[in-house]
């Protein structure tokens, strides 16, 4: 059994070859079932920047290169072409690599948190066509874990790495208690739409819009909850609020040092935050000079960002320490599968034999016994056998994760006189077995993270 990944994302392929292969939710499905030929389980991750296909196969090589053919003829690229820009990995530079993109190590702004919920909706929908089974559900699941531990134990998502993110940075600066701020928008173009809606998730809730196409201005109002007003009445917009985003398409500055001068006498020494995202710039530089103003433009928001990533980027060495260790014990739980035919036909021998013995007992005890006493000596015995098993199935999972658990597997076999099965190799029906092991996980580190998310 081998975990194979071929793909491709924003730095192994220009913008015009992930358009071609960028899949669709209901696209998605085509290409999993082109894939069962070739896999025993399989999930294809399609995001804007990346589509990577994971399968479990028999063999790496020739996995590899048939998950390209597959890539090339769902998505109707040329497999030359999706060679020359494609990156591969099998088994555990596969699960590294898996972890590395949870954790946000590779996408275009690192340490985003959208990655994360991508990775959890592409196991959705495998597991919800029946194309995922235990190999790859416990993969994606621990790829989801260790990047929640990558987010919560070092700084890859911490510091401002977007313009919206740092619109949020300074107006929490300025106002800690962000739900009592009131925002005003000026124009309803892209970048200040995502400004304000990161505003919002971070609690902002009292929003104005002003906008000179009025029609605009009320469908972002609706969208995002907020109060239209008209262009008219910007001057008193602009004293009332405490954060603007500016961002409209007018070919000169809109907000000049007359009109702030006006709105700042009316304001009674309250500060005002002025966050200036237009290209040409809406508000006059000459306002900052203002007391009580504080203008930022894009330059200034750029090069906030540029310091996020690279303090971000810093963090990258934590994150991949923190991916060794998941992987670690993810693969652990992969060998372990090599034995779980072994474990469970142990169990039921020995359990078999318990019963019979326990029959026996009982039926020259039971006349003697009370129900509590005959529970108490049914419950002896489990201890006895679950106690008796525990370090021999430790020892034998301990062997399989180093890879010698065939040879433990066999000999125990033998001294128990167990029915011979090839403990080499994964297979359908230690799938089965190990889908009922991956839902009994705890939350622990990769082997955990099975079951964590």
């Amino acid at each position: 059994m081998h975990i194979v990944v071929v793909g491709v994302d924003h730095i192994s392929a220009p913008i015009a070859l992930r358009e071609r292969l960028t899949c669709s939710v209901r696209q998605i499905p085509q290409v999993l079932n082109a894939t069962q030929a070739i896999g025993q389980e399989c999930v294809l991750l399609s995001t804007c920047n990346r589509i990577e296909l994971y399968a479990v196969c028999t063999d790496a090589e020739q996995g590899e290169e048939a998950l390209l053919r597959v890539l090339s003829e769902t998505r109707q690229v040329t497999y030359d072409e999706l060679a020359d820009h494609c990156y591969h990995f099998a088994d555990e530079q596969a699960v590294t690599h898996l972890f590395g993109v949870a954790s946000g190590l590779y996408s275009l702004v690192p340490g985003e948190p959208q990655i994360q919920g991508q990775v959890v909706e592409a196991l959705e929908i495998a597991q919800g066509g029946g194309y995922a089974g235990p190999v790859l559900s416990a993969l994606f699941r621990a790829a989801v874990s260790t990047g929640k531990r990558a987010r919560s134990e070092t700084g890859i998502s911490r510091n401002a790495a977007s313009i919206s993110h740092v619109a949020v940075q300074l107006a929490r600066h300025l106002f800690p208690r962000l739900e009592q701020a009131r925002i005003l928008l000026i124009g309803s173009g892209q970048m200040s739409e995502l400004a304000a809606r990161n505003l919002c998730d971070n609690g902002a809730s009292q929003l104005v819009i002003i906008n000179r196409t009025q029609a605009h201005a009320v469908d972002l109002a609706q969208a995002l909850g907020a109060v239209h007003r008209s262009f008219n009445e910007l001057a008193d917009a602009l004293a009332e609020a405490d954060v603007v985003i500016s961002s409209t398409t007018a070919p000169r500055a809109i907000i000049t040092p007359e009109l702030m001068r006006q709105v700042m006498d009316r304001r009674t020494s309250r500060s005002l935050l002025l966050i200036d995202i237009a290209m040409p710039r809406d508000i006059d530089p000459a306002v900052s000079a203002l007391s009580g103003v504080h203008l930022y433009n894009l330059d200034d928001l750029q090069a906030e960002v540029e310091r996020g990533i690279h303090l971000r980027r810093q963090e990258a060495e934590h994150v991949q320490t923190i991916i060794a260790e998941e992987v670690q014990q993810f693969e652990r739980w992969l060998a372990s599968l090599s034995v779980v035919d072994t474990i469970s036909d142990l169990r039921q021998h020995a359990d078999a034999l318990r019963r019979q013995e326990l029959a026996r007992a009982i039926r020259q005890l039971s006349p003697t016994l009370s129900e509590r006493e005959l529970a108490t000596v049914q419950e002896l015995t489990t201890r006895l056998m679950n106690k008796f098993l525990h370090a021999p199935m430790l020892r034998l999972k301990d062997a399989a994760a180093v890879g010698e658990g065939h040879i433990y597997a066999q000999a125990m076999r033998y001294l128990f006189d167990l029915e011979e099965q090839d403990e080499e190799h994964y297979d359908r029906d230690a799938s089965k077995q190990a889908r009922n092991d991956t839902n009994k996980l705890g939350s622990r580190a990769a082997a955990s993270a099975v079951a964590r998310s």
